[in-house]
């Protein structure tokens, strides 16, 4: 029951801040509306749950500040299916066609966007920092087209859940993409957590998602206690290699993304990827009626919930224990809330 009270007042929250900023922004002539139609280019890097549950969050907060779809924006979708040289393609295309808004899924995206946008309005999410991506030295100073939602991950979180029912857990492993700013970033934040927690990380690069099986293969080699896998755009859409590795080795998989736990990770703590997206189609809304996305400050998400897949871990021979299963707030498998 508490699940539901807290989506409520999320969904309060959000819609109080929208109607805030339509209140600030000296908006345009229709209050219900937009002054004219806004041709919003939606880009994603690739085609995984939780970009796409971002993604659905954001057209969701579009809807619900009160805009319409055909009469105030018209939405256009491209998705570079985890083609880095097609991410720019993708941008020079929005940007010839005439687009009014980015609406930008992943780092990669971001990045080219604020490259060869050529000033074009951009809300982004499903970012792992907005600074670290080179929006802004701040989440209030900022380029001037520039603004979003960037999510923090569960490190602390989940470092605290293995020493208090993974005592024995003390060498954690993880694969890591150096190209991937994003990777760049939350590797020092779990390198941080991690010492804090009295816990070693063995770190394995890797390049290319076909050289993941190979990499998950060194990792599980090296002694390590666990799979701890950080988020990233190369490793969701190659995941399932890492956690067969894991499991033929017996070793538990923890993880920070959903999409990561249907598909072999037996805990983790995993972001509100819908409602980060609807915060950030609440930031586009503002935009669409008249604000300057330099008067909008970036936001943080750091909401977070856990998700627990016991079949994964009976695979690998492990047994999750029942406080565990009982403070789970979903399984794999099972759908949360209404998205």
């Amino acid at each position: 029951m508490w699940l539901v009270v807290k989506r409520l007042w999320l969904g309060l929250a959000l819609i109080l801040l929208a109607s805030a900023g339509l209140l600030f922004s000296g908006a345009g002539p229709r209050q219900s509306g937009s002054a004219r139609k806004w041709n919003i280019h939606v880009i994603q890097y690739n085609d995984v749950l939780d970009s796409n549950e971002t993604k659905e969050g954001a057209l969701a907060g579009l809807r619900e500040s009160g805009l319409v779809e055909g009469r105030d924006y018209e939405l256009h979708f491209s998705n570079a299916q985890g083609d880095m040289a097609t991410v720019s393609a993708l941008v020079d295309s929005a940007v010839t066609q005439n687009a009014d808004l980015l609406l930008t899924f992943s780092t990669p995206t971001l990045q080219a966007a604020i490259r060869r946008g050529k000033g074009t309005p951009v809300v982004f999410a499903y970012v792992a920092s907005g600074i670290a991506a080179g929006a802004g030295t701040s989440h209030t100073d900022h380029l001037p087209f520039v603004t979003g939602v960037d999510i923090s991950v569960g490190y602390p979180q989940m470092m605290a859940l293995v020493k208090e029912y993974f005592p024995r857990v003390r060498r954690l492993g993880t694969l890591h993409v150096p190209a991937e700013t994003n990777m760049v970033y939350f590797l020092e934040q779990f390198q941080e957590a991690a010492s804090k927690a009295g816990m070693e990380i063995e770190v394995v690069p890797v390049s290319t998602a076909t050289d993941v099986p190979d990499a998950a293969q060194a990792l599980v080699g090296k002694r390590i206690d666990a799979v701890m896998q950080m988020p990233g755009n190369l490793v969701a859409s190659a995941f399932g290699s890492i956690a067969r590795a894991a499991t033929q080795a017996h070793l538990p998989v923890f993880a920070f993304q959903k999409a990561q736990v249907e598909q072999g990770a037996m805990v983790a703590i995993t972001r509100e990827y819908f409602d980060s997206g609807r915060l950030a189609g609440a930031q586009a809304a503002r935009v669409i009626r008249g604000e300057s996305p330099a008067r909008i400050p970036m936001e943080n998400f750091s909401s977070t919930y856990l998700v627990v897949n016991p079949e994964a871990a009976r695979a690998a021979g492990i047994t999750l224990p029942h406080a565990l299963l009982r403070r789970a707030e979903q399984e794999a498998g099972a759908h949360r809330g209404n998205h």
